[in-house]
């Protein structure tokens, strides 16, 4: 009797196993399905897009999911171009970071294509997409994001409307940004790291950042490079919106910026070498076109430094960070100061960190033709500010 017992207890017990291992299988062969839908749906709920994703496959045993053939197209139909598509995204648990005592996630995104589309209206434009894709991306990876890595990453600026019609753009972008949620306990004021490079025309772009993203005040460093663009490559873009295109020239620009405290400081400094702009083979047949691009050459001629044969400026900004200063009058200030006393050279200064951000901005330029015009454009403030005043009180 005690045999028999003992024998159907062991076969409910692997009955028991063997329907929950069924289950199991059962459950691992739904589950893409059931997350197929649920992404599906929650793509829905992005104001003014439609998203929709191919297919899911799920890797339990690494404790990940990927997203495959994502497309999130703007509601109207009237934009021939996604505005976001990808061939993968992978979002996983970061094992690195258990070891530090944290569970967080991390995100691959495989040859991502955003396309920023300029048309004559609302409906035929698509520039900004509204703030609850944030709300999409908490909902699909419930951790925290600690690594996002970007892999052949394009970027377009396009309008279907101009002519010509125009595709600027950026390709094999990668980015790689860690430790976004402090998982490894950094005690420093800026933990976090991000790294991007880019080609863009022939030209190469970087990035290096460091920044802290709990913050609730924006803390950031940042250094940003782009190096030797063809500018010819942009003739359509020129042509389009200015009318005139070049022959040869080619544009480097180099940016630090640093904030804290609401308050940023940097500058921007872009350096044209080269620049011919009137084309006499290609336009002979347009003579305006050809007097424009004359009149244009000629200012080129009177602002660059001709004895590196380059058009540069260094363009300083300093102030609270949801309006900071840019004074026009100070930038042709420095445009003339730079033509006529010294060339500026081509490189990063390395001259801001955060330690360089002071609580009120010194906003007053350096140079002297840079005050004349600091001061002619305070001037010039003041009145629009005043004109302003006066119109709302009517």
């Amino acid at each position: 009797m005690a045999t028999l017992h003992r024998t159907k207890k062991r076969k409910i017990v692997f009955i028991i196993l063997g329907t929950l291992l069924v289950l199991l299988i059962a459950l691992r062969i739904a589950l893409p399905y059931i997350l197929l839908k649920v992404v599906n749906r929650q793509l829905t709920l992005i104001k003014g897009y439609y998203g929709h994703v191919d297919d899911i496959d799920v890797a339990l045993i690494r404790g990940a999911y990927t997203i495959k053939r994502i497309k999130l197209d703007k509601v109207g139909g009237k934009i021939p171009v996604p505005f976001f598509s990808a061939d993968a995204i992978d979002l996983a648990i970061e094992w690195k970071a258990i070891f530090h005592g944290a569970i967080v996630g991390k995100i691959r995104v495989e040859r991502p294509i955003l396309n920023f589309v300029k048309g004559p209206t609302e409906a035929t434009s698509q520039t900004k997409i509204d703030s609850s894709w944030t709300d999409v991306v908490d909902n699909l990876m419930p951790l925290k994001i600690n690594r996002l890595e970007i892999n052949r990453g394009e970027i377009h600026y396009r309008d279907f409307y101009s002519n010509p019609k125009i595709d600027i753009f950026t390709k094999q972008v990668h980015i790689l940004a860690e430790n976004l949620s402090n998982a490894r306990h950094n005690k420093e004021l800026m933990p976090s790291t991000a790294e991007a490079t880019a080609s863009v025309y022939g030209g190469e772009a970087k990035l290096h950042m460091k920044l802290n993203v709990l913050s609730k005040i924006p803390v950031f460093e940042a250094k940003a490079e782009l190096m030797s663009l063809d500018i010819t490559n942009l003739n359509n873009f020129l042509q389009a919106y200015a009318n005139f295109d070049v022959k040869q020239g080619s544009i480097s620009i180099y940016m630090e910026a640093a904030t804290k405290d609401n308050v940023i400081k940097g500058y921007a400094k872009p350096i044209i070498k080269d620049l011919k702009v009137v084309n006499w083979k290609e336009d002979k047949g347009h003579p305006l076109k050809i007097a424009w691009e004359a009149v244009i050459g000629g200012v080129a001629w009177v602002f660059k430094n001709h004895g590196k044969d380059q058009l540069a400026t260094k363009a300083e900004f300093e102030g609270n960070l949801k309006e900071p200063d840019f004074n026009i009058w100070s930038i042709i200030g420095q445009v003339l100061h730079n033509a006529f006393i010294q060339a500026l050279y081509p490189s990063l200064e390395n001259s801001i960190s955060i330690n360089s951000v002071k609580a009120e901005p010194d906003k007053k330029p350096k140079t002297f033709l840079g005050k004349i015009f600091h001061h002619s454009g305070k001037k010039k403030e003041k009145k629009e500010k005043k004109e302003k005043k006066e119109k709302k009180e009517k």
